[in-house]
């Protein structure tokens, strides 16, 4: 261990930050708990549950922070009417934590923390002490999700891997370990997005600071419980990034105020402007133009079909979007076969990035397809999205009724369009293209296999399906499972040298 790593362990103070709005109480005791067992002394641990009116859900978790130590610096506040969606109660965290911590470390509700967290922010922080942001990974403990779970983690396994993302990083949300007084200098976090992590980002290359994204899994959280709810998140997250998107393309070149620092030369500049707009629109795919060009061709055709004035010349726009289509599909697929997941290899020794498994994950990727084509659309006229929380233990005891939510939540617009041409250009039609036909006809099956793949990791969350390696299961389950439970009198025996908190916790 080098000096600088040895006088960051001992130094550093960190404020782990929960923000949460209506969890199950259950679900954030247990995040509460991982990091009861990483953090030392100095570390604080708050929480703050806003706009949530539901006593049920915050009162139980308002009764174990209270039962804990004051030694332990554990902090609970309930607050309502916070506005500013996550970023409101981000700024309040910011206000209430205690000004002794240097870094922050933003956790959701759901990520419990592995044993060797801490000392591996700690070590981050030592190995890039000048660092404003440190990005650590998502990584999610589901089974019979591993489709989905490969899909997620395509953008830490391969998008943001990649050097020019890796030493740009903006930030992703959890898991983010940001310097405090780095984060006052820019005011705070900015509500102007849905997504005020990568907002945040933003704000601080404008000014100046670094940023690393550290291939390290230190903690692993639950992915949506629901096909819905996995699609409603994407959105979520489509829709804050243009909004983020939009506003750093609005901003004048010439303007004092630049989303890159004016200190630095200009193929610096190219290079934060290349990796900002890489991960902004990692989610977002740009076949929109295609699709309503594809729907307004069908319409043309059918209505000249149904008059008997067909003309073979009507077919030449579909020659353009199917072009688009398969641009975008080949385009995706390349990227998926060059995944290599080097995070599932520090948890799973095992593991082997297998290619039929890169595309069942390419296939979970194509239902999002449409999703990343429309629906940021409203950004371009300035229409506002609200802040919608991910439920992830919301369990649905019906399998019949999953199995119809899950239907209902599949986009269904390109399988309909396609089935459509299908029909239109078939051999019995006077519109006949082979070309054509056999394009519709291709990604009519791409979308039912892609459906199948989601059905398949979403047709019952509780079910127990192998779908991580033994080695990887144990793994997680060793290192959630806890040999001593943490009571009051466990956890105050392991902090008794620190001093008790003057600061009372709001209930």
């Amino acid at each position: 261990m080098t000096a600088n790593t040895q006088e960051a362990l001992t130094s550093a103070a960190l404020s782990f930050q929960l923000m949460t709005r209506a969890e199950p109480p259950e679900l954030v005791i247990a995040t509460i708990k991982s990091l009861l067992a990483v953090k030392e002394a100095c570390d604080e641990i708050l929480i703050i549950d806003n706009n949530n009116k539901e006593t049920s859900l915050y009162k139980p978790l308002a009764a174990f922070c209270q039962s804990l130590n004051a030694d332990l610096n554990v902090h609970f506040y309930h607050i309502d009417r916070v506005e500013g969606f996550k970023a409101g109660a981000l700024n309040l965290a910011l206000g209430l934590m205690c000004p002794d911590c240097s870094h922050i470390v933003v956790v959701d509700s759901d990520y419990q923390a592995l044993p060797h967290a801490r000392a591996s922010i700690t070590q981050a922080i030592a190995q890039y002490p000048e660092y404003t942001l440190l990005q650590f990974p998502q990584f999610y403990r589901n089974e019979g999700q591993l489709d989905a779970h490969s899909e997620l983690n395509h953008y830490f396994n391969h998008h943001l891997y990649r050097p020019f993302n890796r030493n740009r990083a903006l930030s992703t949300g959890t898991y983010a370990v940001i310097r405090r007084s780095d984060l006052l200098s820019i005011g705070g976090w900015s509500g102007a997005s849905i997504t005020e992590d990568a907002q945040m980002g933003v704000l601080m290359h404008r000014q100046g600071f670094r940023s690393q994204f550290v291939p390290e899994v230190i903690a692993t959280g639950l992915l949506p419980n629901t096909l819905d709810d996995l699609i409603c998140q994407r959105r979520r997250w489509i829709y804050g990034n243009m909004q983020v998107l939009t506003d750093y393309l609005s901003v004048p070149y010439h303007s004092p105020v630049q989303y890159v620092s004016q200190s630095k030369s200009m193929s610096e500049r190219l290079a934060y402007i290349r990796a900002h707009l890489s991960q902004l629109s990692a989610w977002v795919n740009f076949t929109g133009f295609f699709i309503l060009l594809h729907i307004c061709s069908l319409l043309v055709m059918v209505d000249m079909l149904l008059i008997n004035n067909a003309e073979v010349s009507m077919l030449a726009p579909l020659y353009l979007v199917y072009a688009g289509y398969a641009f975008f599909i080949l385009r995706r697929l390349w990227a998926y076969c060059r995944d290599q997941s080097p995070l599932n290899k520090q948890i799973d020794d095992d593991h082997q990035p297998r290619f039929g498994r890169k595309v069942r994950a390419w296939l979970m990727h194509l239902n999002f397809w449409v999703i990343g084509a429309l629906s940021w659309l409203p950004v371009l006229w300035g229409r506002e999205k609200p802040f919608v929380c991910t439920p992830k233990q919301n369990y649905i005891q019906s399998r019949r009724s999953l199995f119809l939510k899950n239907i209902a939540a599949l986009p269904k617009l390109l399988l309909v369009l396609n089935i459509i041409t299908a029909i239109v250009v078939a051999p019995f039609s006077p519109l006949y293209s082979p070309v054509l036909f056999i394009c519709a006809a291709v990604v009519c099956i791409l979308k039912l296999s892609a459906a199948k793949v989601a059905m398949d990791n979403f047709s019952d969350a509780r079910a127990d399906i192998p779908s991580m390696s033994k080695v990887l299961r144990q793994t997680l389950k060793v290192a959630h499972e806890k040999k001593t439970t943490i009571t009051t009198s466990y956890a105050t025996s392991l902090f008794k040298d620190k001093k008790p908190s003057t600061r009372k916790n709001q209930y």
